[in-house]
């Protein structure tokens, strides 16, 4: 199974275990809360990815340190993570299920990448074309990538519109390098 079917299958048990007990906010937090731990403590991370330490005995520090805190659900679903060792993987698992949270509440999230910040201005248009486009309520995931070089590459939706000066560029580059191929032949 690959890391992405991995975790959509966890993402997955998550949700469907959030439904049977109506939890679905208790364990969208509580994943965010077991994946600030593991990110914030050295320690707690390294033994959760030290191969010589049994799984049952991660999953047993898994449920010591967040059994009170945490409802059952992701202490269950992760304890299984740690245990198989997807540790790794967690912070993309809470990815996944606040992508089903958000698909379940009629929002979609689009992922949209800019050379610099966007205005709030901008940011306001953006939100209502999209919504426009989707007929969804639209939740931005904003990410700086001065690589770009400016534009903007939008992931919503499944599909990718890509009006990044970096892409335009490369585009004129192959044009120009395929009409110089033809004019030598």
């Amino acid at each position: 199974m690959s890391a992405s079917e991995t975790v959509s299958t966890y993402a997955r048990a998550l949700y469907d275990l959030a439904t049977v007990s109506d939890a679905f906010d208790a364990v969208d937090e509580g994943l965010k809360a077991v994946v600030r731990a593991v990110r914030g403590n050295v320690d707690l991370r390294e033994a959760f990815l030290d191969t010589s330490v049994p799984g049952e005995k991660k999953r047993e520090i898994m449920r010591a340190i967040f059994g009170d805190a945490v409802v059952p659900e992701v202490v269950a679903v992760a304890g299984l993570m740690v245990e198989r060792g997807h540790t790794d993987l967690l912070g993309q698992v809470a990815s996944e299920y606040g992508r089903l949270l958000e698909e379940k509440r009629g929002v979609v999230v689009a992922e949209v990448t800019t050379a610099v910040p966007l205005s709030d201005a901008l940011r306001a248009r953006l939100v209502e074309k999209l919504a426009a486009a989707t007929g969804r309520t639209v939740s931005l995931q904003e990410r700086v990538d001065p690589s770009i070089l400016g534009g903007i590459v939008i992931k919503v939706a499944g599909r990718v519109l890509d009006g990044s000066v970096n892409t335009q560029l490369r585009e004129l580059r192959q044009a120009l390098s395929t009409a110089r191929q033809g004019g030598d032949a």
